[in-house]
């Protein structure tokens, strides 16, 4: 319902908003504290009107800010605003004029936009509100719930011309550019998914596969990268880095007990988990592998891994989630599952895991505490092979022959299910494109429709 017309007998638009409500937060940060938001719109409209027109009399300009939007105090125009995508509001109505600006960058208003639409706890993990980007999240939010609420906004595509055997792992580069995939037929591909083309589409997937590699002995596991160097883990007991900037020329390898099931790559060190129970530590400076360390935190097969500056955090069989602490030299903390871990994601002040039984599991690592935050079921029917998390979205996939996208606050629903043919073991997202990989050969491409960017 339009807000009525603001006339003598009607002051109501531009009353106070009411002490102690949300907008009347937002309104006080907004003007000084001896003037309202009503007032503070109105000479700033005055102003631009008088300058605008200097023979204009009292009476015109009195009418003139009657229609004037900026004389609605900040509750209003909150609640106009609301109706109104975030991409909108950011990137063109904070244009409008300084008022608007002042509104739309405070962080109250985006907080309050966020728990009015999802009213459940967001995020999972408490955050400093003056650390927090709440503009950027609802952003990142709404995009995605957009996007993936409506599947027509997306387009699909299959690389069908790589592999003949299950794909284990997929894995996104440049900027979601480039996608590397690493299947049981021992080799990786290289595809320019830049190239793809709904309008031209046969044409334009053959034109994506840029190289094929075949240089492991066993099955190419895992896949990751750094910049241009993408760092292959094989059952052939070996880590191989290679440079695309080289037509995937081999750089240097690392070679290991056993079967590389996971792997992180840093600037100066790859971390892996290996089926002989341990985690690896390689200097990629050092060319000998003599300062190679193992660390041995689990009691089975080391299945996922994920590691920074402070924490190298693996997941094992043994059903119990290891946290090394880096600068301390030892095991920080020990968390034990349910159901052993499947695969992470960890950033943004979380940790989520996916499980065996296809249930995942949120993670408090702030701080250094990893406390078990909740563990959530998210709908799949069997063991959970890849987790995604972001502001906007955590994405699942599961041997269920499903993707599943979730809601990224406390007691997550779900979004959108992508309903498959086979089983999916691997996904990965840059940019808001969307890789997958599983036992249907193909390479899976999932990307915002041009309308969209």
């Amino acid at each position: 319902m339009s807000p009525p017309p603001h006339n003598a007998d009607n002051p109501t638009l531009l009353q106070e908003p009411l002490e102690g409500s949300p907008a009347s937060k937002v309104a006080a940060s907004l003007c000084p504290d001896d003037q309202s938001p009503a007032d503070d719109a109105q000479d700033t409209v005055t102003d631009v009107s008088m300058s605008q027109d200097e023979d204009t009399d009292s009476d015109e300009a009195d009418r003139a800010i009657g229609l004037t939007l900026l004389t609605l105090p900040p509750e209003l125009l909150l609640n106009i605003i609301s109706f109104l995508d975030a991409r909108v509001v950011i990137r063109r109505l904070s244009l409008v004029c300084k008022h608007l600006h002042r509104l739309i960058a405070n962080d109250a208003t985006w907080k309050i936009r966020i728990s009015k639409r999802w009213p459940k706890q967001y995020p999972v993990v408490p955050v400093d509100d003056d650390k927090f980007n709440w503009q950027f999240a609802c952003l990142e939010r709404e995009e995605q719930y957009r996007r993936w609420s409506e599947p027509s906004r997306m387009e699909h595509f299959k690389l069908t011309s790589g592999h003949f055997a299950e794909i284990d792992s997929v894995h996104l580069m440049q900027g979601g550019d480039l996608c590397v995939s690493g299947s049981r037929d021992r080799s990786f591909h290289l595809w320019d998914i830049s190239k793809l083309n709904a309008r031209n589409y046969e044409e334009s997937v053959e034109a994506s596969k840029l190289k094929s590699v075949d240089d492991h002995k066993g099955w190419v596991w895992h896949i990751t990268s750094q910049d241009n160097i993408i760092c292959t883990s094989s059952w052939d007991q070996w880590i191989k880095l290679w440079d695309i900037n080289a037509d995937c020329g081999f750089v240097q390898g690392f070679r290991g007990s056993s079967a590389f099931l996971c792997s992180v790559l840093h600037q100066y060190e790859v971390h892996a988990g290996a089926y002989d129970k341990h985690v690896y530590v390689f200097d990629r400076r050092d060319r000998h592998q003599g300062s190679t360390s193992k660390l041995r935190l689990h009691k089975m097969p080391v299945l996922c891994l994920a590691s920074d500056n402070d924490y190298i955090i693996s997941g094992s069989e043994d059903r119990t989630i290891a946290v090394f602490d880096r600068r301390a030299g030892k095991i920080l903390k020990k968390i034990e599952l349910e159901k052993f871990p499947m695969c992470m994601s960890y950033g943004l002040g979380q940790l989520w895991v996916g499980r065996k039984d296809g249930q995942v599991t949120v993670i408090d690592p702030t701080q250094g505490k990893f406390d078990i935050v909740q563990t959530y079921d998210v709908g799949h029917t069997s063991k959970v092979t890849g987790i995604l998390h972001n502001l906007g979205a955590v994405i699942t996939c599961s041997v269920d022959n499903s993707i599943k996208i979730h809601e990224p606050n406390h007691d997550p629903s779900t979004i959108h299910t992508i309903e498959h043919t086979s089983s999916i073991s691997s996904i990965h997202l840059k940019n808001d494109i969307l890789a997958a990989g599983g036992s249907d050969l193909c390479v899976n491409i999932w990307r915002p429709t041009p309308d969209e960017d």
